[in-house]
């Protein structure tokens, strides 16, 4: 049977910040009840360290120059899946990755359609959602010839091919299910629902997926517990997969709203509760306090997020496998799609540094430079071309070769040793020159090979 395409569409803002403070609520509530009480739930949450832990909040070290470039940043993995009480319920119905910038208080999210056809390494391809089942545990060991759990191993396959996929390290994952997403709404209390559309859907599977458990919903205000929350987030016979989004975030939104309203210790220790038989994690409890420590401060405007998808900017588009809707990458090297991440999950260093970059031709083409413009502002650069192409000084034809003058005498370091290896890897001039009205610029010379 061909399995359904959730591609998830989701508002810029709201989502990230729903997705985001539940997040931080399982956070809080660890450092709460840090201590014998937390020892107990966080041992059933915590599995084995991550091997590819996050140097910033292990290693103690919190100076990020210090870091490989795809260290700075702390990416974590987020998983839905079904559960042992539902049919197929180790395929993830929610993959994102959460990237957060610990040097300017920002987060960047990238959620990665469950149809994605995707290399898994050891294993060929397969569709992004099944991955989590594929590992058999007695084939999973840690370093050192520990034996490592199912969801251990399943964790780890999963984060590596996320990571390769989008070219970042994937330093920590999380997963949760769908009983331990009923149970938070209803120990919250139940979330409030505008319903703006009536459903009807005669379809909707029973718990044993062998017969329906028909759903319906008018129009309206309505007061939503857990189960009935989890079929309005999840009815897609009778509607598209635009209202089926549109409804998960309406949800966690409410259940956002409703924590933070509700926020209080024993709350928290009930949602701790759940989350001990639901979630799991390989963060560990230190690494959640330092990582908490950078989260409080995360103000709503600086959480941003992006969905791959089939669309003219989505990087994928839709194929059949053997009868199987798939989708796929449109460059198959991902070149692409890492360019993109590079720029979406930008390097903190280089987002520290906010230069003004003139781009000048001196080529046949005249038209690169404002290619090449259009390039650095897809990387979020302040930059602009000169009108006036430039020849040598010293034939009075175009230069030869592309280069770069540093007119900031190294104050903009990470932006020009980006720039340089980005365009190829060309020499940087460093000259101090004071009220250019810009701080680099680039030669466009004759070996110039413009970006696709």
């Amino acid at each position: 049977m061909q399995e359904e395409v959730e591609i998830i569409k989701i508002k810029k803002i709201d989502y990230s910040r729903a997705i985001f403070t539940i997040l931080v609520i399982f956070l809080i509530g660890t450092v709460i009840f840090f201590g014998a009480r937390a020892y107990t739930m966080t041992k059933k949450i915590v599995t084995a360290r991550s091997e590819s832990a996050s140097p910033y909040l292990s290693g103690g070290d919190t100076d990020i120059s210090k870091l490989s470039q795809g260290d700075r940043r702390i990416n974590i993995l987020l998983m839905g899946i079904g559960g042992d009480n539902y049919p197929g319920g180790n395929l993830t119905d929610t993959i994102s990755v959460v990237s957060i910038d610990p040097k300017n208080d920002e987060v960047a999210m990238i959620s990665v359609p469950r149809d994605l056809y995707i290399k898994v390494p050891g294993y060929g391809s397969h569709k992004i959602n099944s991955i989590f089942s594929l590992q058999d545990p007695k084939d999973v060991s840690a370093s050192g010839g520990e034996k490592k759990s199912a969801i251990d191993g399943n964790m780890a396959l999963v984060k590596k091919t996320v990571g390769d996929f989008l070219g970042v390290p994937i330093h920590y994952a999380a997963v949760i299910n769908f009983d331990g997403f009923k149970k938070i709404i209803d120990t919250l209390g139940g979330v409030d629902i505008n319903v703006t559309k009536e459903i009807y859907d005669p379809y909707f599977p029973d718990k044993y997926a062998i017969g329906y458990d028909p759903f319906y919903i008018e129009t309206g205000l309505h007061h939503l517990d857990g189960e009935t929350a989890l079929k309005y987030a999840r009815s897609r016979e009778t509607s598209s997969d635009f209202d089926r989004s549109r409804r998960q975030q309406e949800v966690i939104v409410a259940a956002k709203e409703k924590a933070v309203k509700s926020f209080n210790p024993s709350k928290i220790a009930q949602i701790m509760n759940i989350l001990s038989d639901n979630l799991r994690t390989d963060m560990q409890v230190g690494e959640m306090e330092e990582l908490f420590s950078i989260a409080k401060d995360i103000k709503p405007d600086k959480i941003k997020t992006k969905v791959l998808d089939d669309s003219a900017d989505g990087f994928l588009y839709a194929d059949k496998y053997d009868e199987m809707y798939v989708l796929v990458p449109q460059d198959s090297t991902l070149g692409e799609i890492h360019d993109f991440v590079s720029q979406y999950f930008k390097d903190p260093l280089l987002a520290a540094e906010h230069p003004k970059i003139l781009v000048t031709n001196s080529t046949k083409n005249s038209y690169w430079a404002g290619q090449t413009v259009e390039d650095l502002k897809s990387f979020g650069y302040d930059a602009m071309v000169n009108k006036n192409d430039v020849k040598s000084p010293t034939d009075n034809k175009p230069y030869e070769k592309t280069f770069i003058y540093d007119y900031s005498n190294g104050r903009n370091k990470y932006t020009i040793d980006f720039l340089a290896k980005h365009l190829g890897s060309v020499p940087v001039i460093t000259l101090d020159e004071k009220d250019k009205g810009y701080d680099i610029e680039i030669i466009l010379g004759n070996d110039f090979k413009v970006k696709n």
